[in-house]
């Protein structure tokens, strides 16, 4: 779970850091003396737009298959045995 959640903030991050490389590099020099506006909302929106397409791209590539019975833990002689997906048996 620690690793989903270090993954999403640095999706989320992401465009913040290379708006900062790419301010640094090529941004400062062209602005000398005038005030600069930096883009926050685009940003956040690009940051969270990320997050979001993670998620999609999370749950369509992780799990198991949606065919089968699901079997929910239980004990059986005495030891834990997890949940699981049973494939139904085909025609």
């Amino acid at each position: 779970m620690i690793r989903r959640l270090l993954l999403d903030m640095v999706l989320f991050l992401l465009p913040f850091f290379l708006y900062g490389i790419y301010w640094r590099a090529l941004g400062r020099a062209a602005s000398e003396g005038k005030p600069h506006v930096h883009p926050w909302t685009i940003l956040t929106v690009a940051g969270l737009g990320l997050v979001i397409l993670s998620f999609i791209w999370w749950r369509f590539s992780s799990g198991d298959s949606p065919e089968g019975i699901y079997t929910p833990p239980h004990v059986e002689d005495g030891e834990v045995v997890p949940g699981q997906f049973v494939p139904t048996p085909g025609p």
